[in-house]
């Protein structure tokens, strides 16, 4: 009743998915930080990445959707109260990253913070996106944002025009920046809309 009570509406998040993702994710960066030169620090830090951001798709998990939909809690505040923990993982990926970059001599690292940002706000918009026809999206969009990036990474089909996921001082970082920024933007138009109030 107390953690009810405390935490609100972000009481009813699934914790065990978002903390095991949290804790891998950052694990990912603690070996790409330590092994810093390695060539498995690259990969460590594309996954680490990507298990962030999944572990913020099951932020908006809600298995009572049909009993919290009656409550006098709009679907907007509560989706901001959960909206405070995803923020909470990418604060913790931050640090992360900056510690990789602090670690490395690589001040060009801190730019991996702006394709954390990207994969999380591509995870919370498509869970705030598909909840309107299911209650707990999570699975579905952190099982598929983490096969889709590694698949980038591996793959990388635009390779050609820019690189997604630098993290290198001579990477194609502006281009980088402007394809992360439109991602952004679009995201924050589809979260805006699907956690609009039916009503509204």
């Amino acid at each position: 009743m107390i953690h009810s009570r405390v935490l609100g509406p972000a009481a009813g998040i699934p914790w065990r998915p978002v903390a095991a993702l949290t804790s891998v994710g950052l694990l990912l960066l603690g070996v790409a930080a330590t092994w810093t030169t390695s060539a498995v620090a690259g990969t460590a830090l594309v996954v680490g990445v990507a298990a962030l951001a999944a572990a913020t798709a099951y932020v908006l998990d809600e298995a009572a959707a049909e009993a919290v939909g009656a409550a006098p809690t709009s679907l907007r505040r509560r989706s901001r109260s959960r909206l405070v923990v995803a923020g909470g993982v990418l604060g913790a990926g931050s640090v992360g990253v900056a510690a990789l970059a602090v670690r490395s001599g690589l001040s060009a690292r801190f730019g991996v913070m702006v394709w954390l940002t990207g994969c999380v706000l591509v995870a919370v918009a498509a869970a705030a996106a598909l909840r309107r026809n299911v209650a707990e999206p999570g699975d579905a969009v952190g099982g598929a944002l983490l096969t889709v990036v590694i698949a980038l990474a591996v793959v990388n089909p635009l390779s050609r025009w820019v690189d997604v996921f630098p993290s290198e001082p001579d990477a194609r970082w502006a281009s980088s920046f402007v394809l992360w920024g439109g991602v952004g933007a679009i995201c924050l138009a589809v979260l805006t809309r699907a956690t609009r109030d039916p009503l509204d």
